[in-house]
């Protein structure tokens, strides 16, 4: 190749690299590319998922959370990375090869003035092929940065968990609150169909005379009120389906139907056993663990900064130049390094990462006490709501009797029409409330489970501990 030819190669190599580099962006086409794309990958994950099951139960329901939720999809790709990085901080135990060819060609030839004579130096076209290793013989920083990396990916499949573990919370609670406005719709219905017949009798007993307007139309108006509840609810189901199929990775816009499993059981053990599970096992204070672990590595590393480094080398030497006497040779030896002085930076550094330690302490035990509040007010509000819940039942079965009996005397002419839809006024209100204090008591069990740590979706696999 000639001086024109290598000239032209240049150019034409930079021309490449100046046009891939100038390519505008069209953002408006790139985001209407994604879009489709989007919705295509949506529709297709959607319709996998959910396959030919009509009725889906609250493990479903997890099961496809967790294989198709951005978040758990996230984390596992964290873990990998985690993972990776341990990988690349262990290659510092093992020796680098690097092959290095080098091409040299001289125009002209160089040559050396000895007085009248001109001498070459070298051929005019050299070929040189050289192996270099060098490996780490005495590095006490490269085990302590492999000993940090080691708790880090152990930190990332405890996130990971953690995050299958919420997710399985913000699933259930969604599960029972979409369960649970079905049930108030359902209550709504029934309780529009007995609104609408009393309507009917309240307006013939208008016609006959034999009880005021006002009390007719306090008739109607319990029926459009029971109508704006129904419309009001179905929108609250289409809100609280669509959070869901999202939270299942999922397209919000699908329709499933949900079965009714049955209620979550409260744990059985005292508040201070919970609490004791809840120091031993909960993913945050594991993740202090490894952090705390973490910065007493790096004051072990600010410490090995002020020891020696040692390395070891070798490298073979091929050259095509004839005017070597040796154009094959080796080249081995020993580096040592020792940092003498680098403006107190060390001793700076030593005096910060020692702080950073002590911090690291303290948050944790920070932590803990979050996690022995979460779990003392998780056990108290599930107490209450469990005590709630009853209440509601209870006051609900008295309204019900007293509605039955109210009726029954007001179809016997003994009390006012006012005073029997003040009765299913009552009556519907317990109702809802019962249901309510149903939904709040499944809700505060999954979170007091939740604060404990106790999950059945850990990773496989168990975290070195050491």
């Amino acid at each position: 190749m000639d001086r024109y030819d290598f000239k032209l190669l240049v150019i034409v190599c930079s021309g490449i690299l100046l046009f891939d580099g100038c390519r505008s962006f069209d953002g408006e086409k790139a985001r209407k590319d994604d879009a489709a794309a989007f919705e295509e990958s949506l529709a297709a994950r959607t319709a996998e998922s959910l396959g030919s099951e009509s009725v889906l139960e609250l493990d479903d329901c997890i099961r496809i959370a967790l294989e198709n939720n951005l978040s758990v999809k996230s984390s596992e790709i964290q873990t990998r990375i985690a993972k990776l990085e341990r990988k690349i901080s262990f290659s510092n135990f093992l020796p680098v090869v690097d092959l290095n060819i080098q091409y040299t060609r001289f125009d002209p030839q160089q040559m050396r003035k000895f007085g009248a004579m001109e001498v070459a130096m070298s051929d005019r076209k050299i070929q040189e092929i050289t192996w270099q290793t060098n490996i780490s013989i005495w590095n006490p920083l490269t085990w302590l940065m492999y000993s940090m990396h080691v708790r880090g990916e152990e930190i990332a499949k405890i996130v990971h968990e953690y995050t299958r573990e919420m997710t399985v919370l913000h699933v259930t609670v969604l599960y029972f609150h979409c369960l649970s406005l079905e049930e108030v719709k359902s209550a709504i219905e029934s309780q529009l169909a007995y609104a609408s017949a009393l309507d009917k009798e309240m307006q013939a007993f208008r016609q006959e005379g034999l009880i005021a307007d006002w009390e007719a139309e306090g008739a109607g108006l319990a029926v459009l009120t029971r109508e704006a509840e129904l419309r009001r609810v179905e929108r609250a189901i289409e809100q609280v389906r669509a959070d869901l199929l999202a939270a299942m990775g999922l397209g919000p816009l699908s329709r499933i139907r949900l079965a009714v499993n049955t209620p979550l059981e409260a744990p059985d053990e005292s508040l201070e056993r919970l609490i004791t599970e809840a120091l031993l096992h909960h993913p945050e204070l594991r993740i202090s663990d490894r952090q705390v672990a973490i910065e007493d590595r790096k004051v072990e590393l600010s410490i090995a900064i002020f020891l020696p480094t040692l390395t070891g080398f070798a490298g073979n030497i091929n050259s095509s130049d004839s005017f070597l006497k040796y154009s094959d040779y080796w080249v081995t030896g020993l580096a040592g390094t020792l940092r003498v002085f680098d403006g107190f930076a060390n001793v700076n550094r030593y005096k910060l990462v020692r702080e950073q330690r002590k911090d690291a302490y303290i948050k944790r035990e920070q932590t803990s006490l979050s996690v022995m509040l979460r779990v003392v007010k998780a056990y108290l509000n599930m107490s209450n709501a469990a005590e709630e819940a009853a209440l509601a039942e209870r006051y609900y079965a008295v309204s019900s009797k007293r509605f039955t009996e109210v009726e029954e005397r007001w179809r016997e002419g003994l009390v006012s029409s006012s005073e029997m839809l003040k009765a299913t006024a009552e009556r519907d209100g317990a109702q809802m409330e019962a249901m309510a204090a149903r939904f709040q008591h499944q809700v505060s069990i999954a979170t007091l489970i939740n604060a404990v740590g106790r999950s059945e979706t850990a990773v496989e696999g168990q975290v070195n501990e050491d």
